[in-house]
């Protein structure tokens, strides 16, 4: 069939002349949404695995290097996929794309990482082929959408930027009607989490659902005073203490540790994150000491280590990043494609009465 795909991590301006992301985005991640852990998993790793069930044999995620410390390892393996760093996006691209055609890999997805998609790419594909144009852009009904089909033996012979905006004007559109989002903003964070724990999208979280609507992923330790309201999600090797209460489409991401008292009530706590004893989180999301009140849309930044703060000491995340920045030039993913979940945590194993559905 001769299909590949490239998908676009923190250049989505200079590639798709999309909006720049919102001053409290920036405030809250210092990573792009598409590369935080949703219910376990990022919406990057969601989208190369829709692309591995479409049968595209080859798919190359380009990463803008001020970005590169923000694209942490995958969960899966995948045999079919690499991962770059590289300084010019839009010129990468291109590369790309010349490198494609050269191995006959005659048509290409571009999108950017933050779309998250769930259409039937092969039928997209279908629909481009037989349109017969250098370039198909999907679209919902809120407009365009930052994902592309693109002929790339004519591609790569064109200056990329004109090329999509003149098949813009004159080329077919693809209409998705299933459900999309967006990611550009918090708040499409914590719409997706609310819509995969309600089962509006196809998304299901990571782990073991111990009850009709919780999931536990691996490693997780729930103590038994604690008190888990469906649907919610506590993620892999996250501690939840005595006397919490998790409730009404929260989700605890991996290594996060609530401690006693809290309440956790339709918020995101992201990866790596303390949050500390008798505190309410509502309507939020914590990352680290970073804190986003979503009916306030205002960001606080937590001074004092006991109420908020990062559970990633910073030489580990300085580490991480100068280890990704080496490697990732041209990096084969790796892990377990189907990773085994440790049995459940004996607390909540055991337990009757602290995890409700």
């Amino acid at each position: 069939m001769g299909l590949g795909a490239i998908v676009v991590v923190g250049a989505e301006q200079e590639i798709f002349s999309s909006a720049a992301p919102q001053s409290d985005l920036k405030a809250l991640l210092t990573q792009p949404l598409a590369c935080v852990e949703v219910l376990g998993r990022s919406v990057l790793e969601s989208m190369i695995e829709r692309f591995v069930r479409a049968d595209v044999e080859t798919i190359t995620v380009l990463v803008a290097a001020e970005h590169s410390c923000g694209v942490e390892p995958l969960r899966g393996a995948y045999e079919n996929v690499s991962v770059r760093t590289v300084d010019d996006v839009l010129s990468a691209v291109s590369d790309q794309l010349r490198d494609y055609s050269q191995r006959s890999i005659e048509h290409s997805f571009v999108v950017s990482a933050n779309v998250y998609a769930e259409t039937d790419l092969l039928d997209l594909f279908y629909f481009h082929r037989e349109a017969r144009q250098v370039a198909t852009r999907g679209m919902d009904r809120d407009g365009t959408l930052d994902l592309w089909v693109v002929d790339c033996a004519q591609a790569h012979q064109s200056e990329l930027e004109g090329l999509l905006a003149q098949a813009e004007k004159i080329g077919a559109t693809y209409f998705i009607r299933d459900y999309v989002n967006r990611l550009q903003h918090p708040q499409d964070l914590r719409r997706l989490v609310s819509d995969a724990l309600s089962g509006r999208c196809a998304m299901r979280p990571c782990g073991r659902e111990v009850r009709p609507g919780i999931w536990i992923d691996a490693g997780a330790e729930i103590d038994r005073g604690a008190r888990i309201v469906a649907p919610a999600y506590v993620g892999r090797s996250s501690k939840i203490q005595e006397d919490t209460l998790i409730t009404r489409f929260s989700s605890i991401e991996k290594d996060c540790y609530v401690d006693c008292g809290t309440v956790v009530e339709d918020s995101s706590i992201l990866a790596n994150t303390h949050v500390g004893i008798w505190l309410e989180v509502r309507h939020a999301v914590a990352n680290g000491n970073r804190f986003l009140s979503l009916e306030h849309e205002v960001v606080l930044e937590i001074s004092d280590p006991c109420v908020m703060r990062s559970n990633r000491p910073a030489q580990q995340e300085t580490k991480n990043g100068l280890s990704w920045s080496r490697k990732a030039r041209e990096q084969k993913v790796v892990a377990d494609p189907n990773p085994k979940q440790s049995p459940a945590p004996e607390a909540w194993q055991l337990g009757a009465d602290l995890i409700q559905g």
